[in-house]
């Protein structure tokens, strides 16, 4: 994929990943807990925290990332947003 290319699909995504709200945004990400990484999921799931990034801020995101639950997996971002308002 050239560069032009994945800056437009890049843009796009985060056109879309604007639209969506807090809960859908947070129900998309947990859906991609535990699956198989690939080259497509790290993509998504790096516009994703994109978005993430920039509907918490630097401190609440770094807290997000930072923090695991019980099982030593990811911790949904919902109540962070939350926090975030």
């Amino acid at each position: 994929m050239d560069t032009t290319v994945r800056e437009q699909a890049q843009t796009a995504v985060a056109t879309m990943a604007a639209k969506l709200t807090d809960e859908a945004l947070c129900l998309a990400w947990m859906a991609t807990e535990g699956k198989p990484v690939t080259q497509e999921l790290a993509l998504v799931r790096g516009w994703m925290m994109d978005e993430l990034n920039e509907r918490l801020g630097d401190d609440l995101f770094d807290e997000w990332l930072m923090d695991i639950d019980e099982d030593g997996a990811g911790v949904n971002p919902l109540a962070y947003l939350a926090n975030a308002r």
